[in-house]
């Protein structure tokens, strides 16, 4: 549909003040119907577009007059924006990022009627439960917040992530990652041929377990915190039982190839961003993507995937194993060949068979094209 959709008779809440940082804290654009930038943030502008903004214009009239950066470590991106709150002029603060971690970050939230109350009580529980509720049926959760400054005392220059803090909760935005049906055949066939698939991402683990669930991915899920804790005789002991590490940081990346490896496994490592590349390093084969992959994470591997497909990656395994198994029958052959040849030579010289030359070289050629 071309708009947001509500059933008549329930609350028509404005949405602007819920999708205006969907819009503004968000680097990502739509051209033609394709998305320019990361695919998480294109669903945020689609879902803006959605509510009746007109994302483009409404990035013109409010431009950025500062700005923190995505980063894995704080997981939430914020923009500054100087506009009109009640015929004062503010500092608008848009914050997007991980829920537990803006969650943490507030103390106030926005209701349905469009008033503020206190995140003291309930509120808390509620966020959470319907986080939970959404991460369960596979979601991919983000939250919205929000914060005003006063422009004559806002440094733009300052320490800007101290300031995202005593936010007011907007909103949960869930979207739909749904995995490719050749994703879960290409991991049914990766175990047939005895290649064990884990899943290792930033997602919440309750998102991440859901979507390995579908998958076809086995063993438990841990978080990064969990992962982190554990000590290195714990991991090896129950590396083989973990089939989902969520909410990981890139040292966790690394930690479990060097695990892995530490066990003599060969371990191929898929990633597209900044912090995948040093576990891409460590791992005997780093495969980066090629459409959504930084220059960074595609230096870092040794094979790059054009079409972005886990299941071509099976594709080139297949192909390899088929190209190894071929030379290996070549060396048999020819291990064989060398044998009889060598006790051929051998018998006649000491049985004195045609004066120890059975065959001359001109046969021994023809025999090994032939």
């Amino acid at each position: 549909p071309r708009c947001i959709l509500r059933v008549p008779g329930l609350i028509a809440a404005p949405f602007e003040p819920f999708t205006l940082p969907m819009a503004l804290a968000n680097d990502a654009v739509i051209r033609d119907g394709a998305i320019i930038g990361d695919p998480t943030e294109g669903a945020l502008v689609v879902l803006a577009a959605k509510s009746g903004l007109d994302v483009e214009e409404t990035r013109r009239a409010f431009p950025r007059v500062a700005e923190v950066p995505f980063d894995a470590e704080y997981k939430l991106m914020a923009t500054f924006h100087e506009m009109d709150e009640g015929g004062r002029r503010v500092v608008r603060c848009f914050v997007k990022g991980a829920p537990d971690v803006l969650l943490a970050r507030s103390t106030h939230y926005l209701n349905v009627e469009g008033a503020t109350e206190p995140m003291a009580g309930d509120g808390q529980e509620r966020v959470l439960a319907e986080n939970d509720r959404m991460a369960a049926e596979g979601l991919r959760v983000l939250a919205v917040a929000r914060r005003d400054f006063d422009p004559a005392t806002f440094d733009p220059a300052g320490d800007l992530l101290a300031l995202v803090s005593e936010l007011e909760l907007l909103a949960l935005i869930g979207i739909v990652d749904p995995p490719r049906k050749e994703a879960r055949d290409a991991i049914a066939l990766c175990k047939d041929a005895g290649i064990r698939v884990r899943m290792i991402t930033g997602d919440h683990a309750t998102t991440a377990a859901a979507i390995a669930g579908q998958l076809g991915i086995e063993g438990r899920a841990l978080t990064g915190a969990e992962f982190a804790a554990m000590s290195d005789d714990e991991l090896n002991a129950e590396v083989d039982g973990i089939g989902v590490v969520a909410r990981v940081a890139p040292e966790d990346k690394v930690r479990l190839v060097s695990i892995l490896k530490g066990q003599g496994n060969i371990v191929a490592m898929t990633g597209d961003g900044v912090n995948d590349a040093p576990a891409l390093t460590r791992a005997d084969i780093g495969v980066a993507m090629g459409i959504t992959g930084t220059e960074v994470t595609k230096d870092a591997a040794e094979m790059i995937l054009t079409d972005d497909n886990f299941a071509t990656i099976v594709t080139a395994v297949e192909g390899g194993r088929g190209l190894y198994d071929n030379l290996m029958k070549y060396v048999r052959v020819q291990m064989i060949m060398l044998a009889g040849f060598i006790l051929l030579f051998v018998g006649a010289g000491i049985f004195t068979i045609a004066n120890g030359t059975p065959l001359l070289p001109l046969q021994i050629l023809w025999i090994n094209f032939a």
